[in-house]
């Protein structure tokens, strides 16, 4: 059940491959929602071969639109598979395997489940690019595939899915901030090239800013240092971000849950020989002046979302598993401890 690229954009990679100029990249979705379309959608506006993988039941649509204030684009005709190993055409191997997954995919057994919804697409020289939330799904993706060619990204940006053939973009304007997981610079060349035109030339407006990470695993522990309080306390507050940060308790218990993140992230840290840490103070300086902001749009983090619309919550990869290193560590955690297991009594009766 697949269908092909444009006829407007198979001629434009023809005249490349004819003249000489760089060849496009193929890159295959899995995990199609509103972040695996949207940025799958803007590498095919770069000129990269997109394939995407359709969800269980969901008809392809004929056209993918994403409608942002960064600027609009229709991908005409897109390119669709019903199995991860169908995303690799004709035998060819992808370049690159995007996973837009939810991280609730890997819940149970995680090796298997990577095995069985990415594997079948990822060849000998195939990088991974996971989009996904918390952590432990590089080290399964690294275990699987070999640690060389696995990529983490962080997200940000807020993404909604209204139709099936539709990705609306509100907010602040798209990056990714990604990394290698062995953070090997050349790593990262090669996935700024992922993200730049196909053809070279300048970027559309709507493009991916890829931001390195030189990094990863302090990327992804900065970010957790705001999720964990926020997701977490929000989803047991049923609030939004300004009634809790309003709040003299509900700021107080974000802080102390951000101090807690950070103490682990930085053993977490020393434990994987990485050299950077993060500042506590200068960080939760950072972080109040973020939520601030956030605060004056009460903001309803995606967690929370997941919450009110009755859907598992990824509890095991933002929640439970920076718990499980902060113990193995050593890391006094209580408030961690404590909402972890109100996140997971909650996420049993959803």
């Amino acid at each position: 059940m697949a269908s092909r690229l444009s006829r407007q954009l198979l001629s434009r990679v023809s005249a490349r491959r004819l003249s000489g100029e760089a060849m496009q990249l193929k890159v295959g979705i899995v995990g199609a929602g509103a972040v695996g379309t949207y940025f799958g959608v803007r590498l095919a506006e770069l000129g990269h071969d997109v394939r995407f993988l359709l969800n269980p039941g969901e008809a392809p649509p004929k056209a993918l639109t994403v409608n942002s204030w960064q600027g609009d684009f229709e991908l005409d005709a897109p390119t669709y598979a019903s199995s991860p190993g169908e995303l690799a055409a004709a035998g060819e191997a992808l370049d690159w395997v995007l996973v837009g997954l939810k991280s609730t995919a890997l819940d149970g057994d995680g090796a298997g489940q990577m095995a069985k919804l990415v594997g079948p697409a990822v060849g000998d020289g195939t990088r991974v690019q996971l989009l996904m939330n918390g952590l432990g799904a590089e080290e399964l993706a690294a275990d699987a595939f070999g640690a060389a060619k696995i990529h983490g990204g962080l997200v940000y940006g807020g993404f909604g899915r209204p139709a099936p053939d539709a990705v609306l973009h509100e907010g602040m304007a798209t990056e990714l901030r990604g990394g290698s997981f062995v953070d090997d610079p050349a790593e990262i060349a090669a996935a700024e090239r992922l993200w730049s035109p196909a053809a070279g030339g300048a970027k559309p407006p709507g493009a991916i800013a890829y931001a390195p990470q030189p990094c990863l695993r302090l990327a992804q522990w900065s970010k957790l240092a705001w999720n964990i309080p926020f997701n977490g306390a929000t989803v047991c507050s049923n609030s939004n971000v300004g009634t809790l940060w309003r709040s003299d308790g509900g700021k107080a218990a974000a802080i102390g849950l951000m101090r807690e993140v950070i103490r682990a992230a930085n053993a977490d840290l020393a434990h994987a020989g990485a050299e950077p840490r993060l500042d506590e103070e200068a960080t939760v300086d950072a972080l109040c002046a973020i939520t601030d902001k956030m605060a004056e749009q009460d903001y309803v983090p995606s967690t929370t979302c997941d919450f009110l619309s009755g859907n598992r919550m990824e509890v095991e990869a933002i929640f439970k598993e920076p718990l499980r290193r902060a113990t193995k560590l050593g890391v006094d955690a209580p408030r961690l401890h404590m909402l972890a297991a109100l996140l997971d009594i909650i996420n049993e009766k959803q």
